[in-house]
């Protein structure tokens, strides 16, 4: 079945919306049965995921089970859309964080666990044929990068693990008939190829071969920015030959604090949150699917662009549909309605703003000749080019963030210049930048983590080298490190570093101050680029005798595979503070 460009949606939690009572609308606010919307709008896939026993988890509702794909995938098929049926196999969620095995399989040995994966398969697909709504498309499994079936399944087993992906395969090829099906091996982390080089070479040395399309995982807020994105589809044609399909995207129309899109997911994702940033973004990631080479860019599919939620929760659904909460369609919809191969790939579609430029009081006074002399622009087809930027006289700097103005391709720039306070509190950590090793800390971690200290040197004037921690899991980890202090004197002390690293599904990362009993901790939402960080303390508890107090800092990663850097870990009285 042919669809030209694939824009597809993830409608998974459909008939749980309708459960609910949730209703949609078109733009003129008319109640409308939404499949025949979404095909109006310019939807022409749909995506649906498959539970194993999701009435055996009380939160999966029973929804995602075979019949309710089986009536989905019916409805599906009567509109003319094509079909991709995504395997989870595990009775609710799998993602890089978690694939939990069914509770029919717990006990079951590799051998078994095989035969009930191609047994698994081979029943919904066959399930699927008699309904007349057998599938074009199959992920056998859901972004596992990190593996499926653990803890058998894991990527540090990969026969086994090939073993249960080719049973998947083996499921679809002898249920398939003379029908033209996909199959898709899905993983997350779109724009970070090094994960993805190192994971396709060991399947396909494996033995898992028998796969016709690479599905990826973008969000830009978790796996990379948009030329990584683009660089990352490009290799992977180059290497293994084989057409890619964004498998899950999205963007949100706001923010929620505290939500799945706040103002860290807004700043890595580089639009606004916003109806129409939604759909800029939503565009530009299309731009760059259809003009990968070879037009191996086959689509992309939205997930869950019509899930709702009650209340303004921080849920998916209450900030990243494609739909507000009353059930009208927002202007992202209308990225759907155009055809990205008609766009002309160079256009300048984003100007990325210069990176912080630090100095000390006597480099800021000649802070001008750190001004870059031309910045990346971002165009639809992914590709970067650099253009002149003229910055306007920022005049005398003061201690602490400036920002200098400039003008570049008729926009207007902003670079952010920190100025260190020589005045600054004594940093009470100590070794905080590794110099004696791990002299003076703590840590714990898991298996299969590599922690090194590492040293980079800065390429541009004054070609300053610092020294940082570098942690990677090579396998769902924990990892900690911390550092107990002796403090004397009543103020806010204020711990500080700076972080680096990847982000996705299920990743946690902590920094943590503890004194007097208290406790007051941050989460950290990984970046790409260096970030600092910060959590405060009020300490009250001293008393004028002498005495002083234990303090605690530290830092705790709970993730999958993944990997991070810190620097500049300090702990300092603010001033001002009372004696």
């Amino acid at each position: 079945m042919e669809h030209g460009f694939i824009k597809g949606m993830d409608i998974s939690s459909y008939p749980e919306m309708k459960d609910k009572g949730y209703k949609y609308y078109d733009y003129d606010g008319n109640e409308v049965e939404l499949l025949d919307f979404a095909v109006s709008q310019g939807f022409n896939y749909g995506r649906l995921r498959i539970w194993n026993d999701p009435g055996s988890v009380l939160e999966a509702g029973g929804y995602c089970d075979l019949e309710h794909t089986k009536r989905m995938a019916q409805e599906i098929k009567k509109r003319g859309m094509g079909l991709l049926l995504d395997f989870h196999y595990s009775d609710f969620w799998a993602d890089p964080g978690k694939q939990t095995k069914p509770k029919a399989w717990e006990n079951l040995n590799p051998d078994e666990l095989t035969e009930a994966v191609y047994a698994f398969t081979r029943d919904v697909l066959t399930g699927l044929d008699a309904a007349g709504a057998y599938p074009d498309m199959v992920q056998i499994g859901n972004e596992i990068r990190c593996g499926m079936l653990w803890p058998e399944g894991k990527p540090d087993n990969w026969p086994v693990l090939a073993r249960l992906i080719n049973a998947g395969i083996r499921a679809v090829r002898d249920t398939q008939k003379k029908r033209d099906t996909k199959v898709m091996i899905h993983l997350d982390q779109g724009g970070r190829y090094y994960y993805l080089e190192e994971w396709f070479d060991h399947c396909l040395a494996n033995g898992v071969t028998d796969f016709d399309i690479i599905g990826l995982s973008y969000y830009a807020f978790w796996h990379g920015t948009y030329h990584d994105l683009k660089n990352s589809m490009e290799k992977l044609v180059k290497r293994y030959g084989r057409p890619l399909i964004l498998a899950e995207i999205a963007h949100g129309y706001r923010m929620i604090k505290g939500g799945v899109f706040d103002e860290p997911q807004e700043k890595l994702a580089g639009f606004p949150a916003s109806p129409e940033g939604q759909r800029e973004a939503l565009e530009l990631i299309m731009g760059i699917t259809a003009n990968v080479s070879d037009e191996k860019g086959l689509g992309v599919f939205y997930w869950e662009p019509f899930c709702l939620a009650g209340c303004d929760d921080g849920s998916w659904g209450s900030c990243m549909g494609v739909v507000d909460q009353r059930g009208m369609p927002l202007e992202g919809l209308l990225a759907f309605h155009k055809n990205p191969h008609e766009r002309n790939p160079a256009e300048r579609v984003k100007l990325y703003a210069p990176e912080t430029i630090r100095l000390t009081q006597d480099g800021a006074r000649e802070y001008a000749a750190r001004l870059p002399k031309s910045i990346k622009a971002l165009r639809f087809d992914g590709n970067i080019e650099r253009l002149p930027v003229s910055w306007n006289d920022g005049g005398k700097l003061k201690a602490g963030l400036n920002e200098i103005k400039g003008i570049c391709d008729g926009q207007e720039v902003i670079v952010s210049i920190e100025v260190a306070d020589e005045t600054a509190g004594m940093n009470l950590a100590a070794n905080s930048m590794f110099e004696d090793g791990f002299e003076q800390w703590e840590m714990e971690r898991s298996d299969r983590v590599e922690v090194q200290i590492r040293e980079k040197v800065m390429e541009e004037p004054p070609c300053d080298a610092y020294r940082y921690l570098y942690i990677k899991g090579n396998d769902k980890f924990r990892f900690g490190i911390s550092q107990k202090i002796r403090v004397g004197r009543n103020g806010t002390y204020r711990f500080s570093l700076s972080y680096m690293g990847d982000n996705t599904t299920g990743v946690n990362v902590q920094m943590y101050i503890i004194a007097g009993g208290k406790k007051e901790s941050c989460a950290i939402f990984p970046e790409e680029l260096w970030h600092e960080h910060s959590v405060d303390m009020e300490v009250t508890q001293l008393q004028e005798n002498g005495t002083d107090m234990e303090m605690e800092i530290g830092l705790i990663m709970d993730s999958p595979i993944s990997h991070g850097a810190v620097k500049e870990i300090r702990v300092t009285r603010q001033q001002g503070d009372s004696e």
